[in-house]
């Protein structure tokens, strides 16, 4: 068979894949404040339950098709059906399946600029013509909720609070832009956590159908090598997405393990508590060596250097020393170097290696 007379449809061929942060080489030693996981283990309570489901020989069985157990605990917590909850496999696969359930040809998906870079990769991915609209930021970095407001679009898509910049917007101006917005509005609530509690629009779901809310266990619970996450919504948007999903989308392990650390909320508070201190200790660091950081709701900083050495050389100097931080070279964000919260000791070392460079 003569392999080079066929190719990939032409569509794919010409796709741009997402660019996800640096991964260090297998055995490489580095401290890694570039891709927001969570420096913290999870729930301590996870191991004893793994070793039961391993003891009894549960994997030998397929998972619960629609994470039931799970889910149910979701729904309880924030007083939903679970008919209104979608288990993902990491909230970037209910990212995918939404785009794929609501976005067709002619359609398209408004997003604030800078955001989620993941959003224009899956639109690109759908491959029937969806035009992908932005709306740059303020100079101040927060959304321009009135553009937004004054705009058409079969979906509207931000993340809350906003990556990179770590900025949240007020929950009723938020409010305000879902209920009088045309189209579906996607609230990406990845970073959550780490704001205020009740600022989540979840509890907003039961007053607008046009909403839909996602969420991962990736950084505040700390299980970024699971994949889990969800996708709530409307009963009827719900079950149409979810005719699109896998079989068996999520593992039992996962399951399980997703499980375990959503109900242990005293590990949870306590968890998420050092990461908000920690980021208050690095912020004021930064500072004092001359950074501009908006205020953070996430776990990670926005950092921009004031000083003469560019953010590129910053990046590059700091891997130099095996210090991952994340940069953008486009729009707004080249200006700036994304830095993760990670421990104390780790944040030491990074301040320590920025007093040489700068």
């Amino acid at each position: 068979m003569k392999t080079s007379q066929i190719s990939p449809r032409k569509e794919v061929l010409g796709l741009s894949p997402y660019t996800p942060g640096e991964q260090p080489k297998v055995g490489e030693r580095v401290i890694k404040l570039n891709t927001n996981e969570n420096p913290y283990p999870p729930s301590p309570k996870i191991k004893a339950e793994i070793q039961e489901i391993l003891d009894k020989g549960f994997l030998r069985k397929y998972p619960h098709y629609n994470s039931e157990a799970l889910r149910n605990s979701i729904a309880k917590k924030y007083k939903l059906h679970p008919d209104q909850i979608l288990v993902t496999n990491g909230s970037d696969e209910a990212l995918r399946l939404l785009f794929q359930a609501v976005l067709g040809p002619g359609d398209s998906i408004l997003a604030p600029e800078p955001t989620y870079s993941l959003y224009p990769v899956l639109v690109e991915q759908l491959m029937c013509g969806v035009r992908f609209e932005t709306s740059p930021l303020l100079s101040n970095l927060h959304m321009n909720l009135e553009d937004l407001q004054s705009r058409q679009a079969k979906l509207l898509a931000f993340a809350h609070p906003n990556a990179p910049t770590g900025i949240k917007e007020a929950k009723s101006d938020l409010i305000s832009l879902i209920k009088s917005f045309p189209g579906y509005v996607l609230s990406d609530e990845a970073y959550i956590d780490f704001a205020e509690d009740g600022e989540s629009l979840i509890d907003e779901i039961q007053h607008n159908a046009n909403l839909i809310v996602t969420r991962t266990f990736s950084k505040s619970y700390s299980l970024a090598g699971l994949r889990v996450g969800y996708l709530v919504a409307s009963k009827e948007l719900v079950a149409n997405i979810q005719k699109l999903k896998d079989s068996y989308n999520v593992g039992m392990l996962e399951q399980k393990i997703a499980q375990i650390a959503f109900e242990d909320e005293t590990y949870f508070s306590e968890s998420r508590k050092k990461v908000i201190v920690e980021r208050q200790r690095l912020k004021q660091a930064l500072e004092a060596l001359d950074f501009f950081i908006p205020e953070s709701h996430t776990n990670f900083l926005f950092c921009k250097p004031l000083g003469a050495t560019s953010p590129e050389e910053i990046y590059i100097r700091l891997k130099d020393r095996n210090i991952f931080v994340r940069y953008f070279s486009k729009g707004i964000s080249r200006n700036y170097v994304r830095i993760s919260i990670g421990t104390s000791e780790e944040s030491d070392l990074l301040l320590e290696a920025l007093r040489e460079i700068l």
